[in-house]
């Protein structure tokens, strides 16, 4: 069917619909969707929808008035086309007798009440949500910073024994080197009295005949 051709669907709607300002919601989407027509309550708890428009507007205000928000909770739109008749020049709504309207507007802030106290309540547990994530978020900061200074603590222990282990090293390298120095002593000094011993001796051979003619 062509978007642009204009049509009229014969719609009811059953749910919770009545007595919760719904008819007055639907006449709003009709007027944005530049639907005609109108709307009435039924006998019992339906709702009588008579819309006319272009096929495409129909069909988006078809989708827009099925509705489930407290209080209003749609559970089935049954539709039927019709033939376009172009009788109205705007969305009305049908209003029953003077008591029933007054009782209906009655519910209808009642409802609306209830709605925005459902919604403050839920604005309020979401800040209460808000709040409590905070609070975890702030105590997740704490153990983030605990857990550093933690760290920075490990980290100067880390370069305490670093700089202890230097200090050794350097302390063992100038043992080894004293070590080493006075082990070159002793056997310099060894050597020395060794070669004294043994030119004694080859003079006492000489002297006594047992050697000659040895270079020294």
């Amino acid at each position: 069917m062509e978007s642009y051709k204009l049509s009229r669907y014969s719609i009811q709607v059953s749910g919770t619909v009545q007595r919760v300002g719904y008819r007055h919601i639907v006449q709003n989407i009709a007027r944005k969707l530049n639907i005609t027509g109108c709307i009435a309550n039924l006998e019992g708890y339906d709702v009588h929808i008579i819309a006319e428009g272009r096929v495409n507007d129909l069909e988006a205000f078809i989708k827009a008035i099925r509705i489930v928000e407290y209080p209003v909770e749609v559970e089935e739109i049954s539709t039927v086309e019709e033939e376009y008749s172009g009788n109205f020049s705007y969305f009305k709504v049908n209003r029953g007798s003077p008591d029933e309207e007054l009782a209906e507007r009655f519910d209808t802030a009642i409802a609306i009440f209830s709605r925005m106290e459902k919604k403050q309540d839920i604005a309020l547990e979401k800040h209460d949500k808000s709040i409590s994530l905070q609070e975890e978020t702030l105590e997740l900061q704490k153990e983030t910073l605990k857990l550093q200074k933690e760290t920075i603590t490990l980290q100067k222990e880390t370069l305490e024994l670093q700089e202890g282990t230097m200090t050794l090293q350097e302390e063992t390298l100038t043992e080894v080197k004293g070590m080493r120095t006075d082990l070159d002593n002793h056997l310099n000094k060894e050597i020395s009295e060794m070669r004294i011993e043994l030119k004694e001796i080859r003079t006492a051979l000489i002297n006594y005949g047992i050697m000659t003619g040895v270079r020294s």
